[in-house]
């Protein structure tokens, strides 16, 4: 397993803020709006932005350390070099996936920016979040793609020193 790379520790850091600053609206709204009768304004728009940013900077980190839900069924039944090799097609199963996935954003990121859709409640154009998310996933995919190399240098070395 390789250790995290600065940019993954940096991701770490952004999506606990994220959790931090909607933990805070949360309560600031609910505090408010019980003790003065005054909402928070933004605050729905707020803590979406926020998950935003928790969910699409916080899936570096889970790439980078492996973190991923694992199910082990095969695993004491399997030699080592066919283990390395599932965990290389996972791998590349995951980078598949990271691709798939801002492919899948791209249109209504881009219809969000072309018909210029706003939030709610502040009004903040909605290609930004967009932008934020596919920043997250760049990082993800830096990750992933770290990981992919890591394990095909592991899987390389694995069959020299089985022959």
């Amino acid at each position: 397993m390789m250790p995290p790379d600065r940019l993954t520790r940096f991701f770490h850091v952004i999506a606990s803020l994220a959790v931090v600053v909607m933990m805070l609206t949360v309560v600031a709204d609910v505090v408010l709006r019980f003790v003065f009768n005054i909402p928070v304004r933004g605050a729905y728009d707020v803590v979406g932005f926020g998950l935003l940013v928790m969910v699409f900077f916080g899936m570096a980190p889970v790439v980078a350390r492996q973190g991923e839900i694992l199910i082990d069924i095969v695993d004491d039944m399997l030699p080592a070099a066919m283990l390395g090799l599932l965990k290389l097609l996972a791998s590349l199963g995951t980078l598949g996936f990271l691709v798939f996935l801002g492919w899948s954003m791209f249109g209504p990121a881009h219809d969000a920016y072309v018909y210029g859709d706003r939030s709610l409640e502040l009004g903040v154009p909605l290609w930004t979040p967009w932008a934020v998310a596919f920043a997250g996933l760049a990082g993800t995919g830096w990750a992933a793609l770290r990981r992919v190399l890591g394990q095909a240098a592991d899987a390389a070395n694995a069959t020299e020193v089985e022959s």
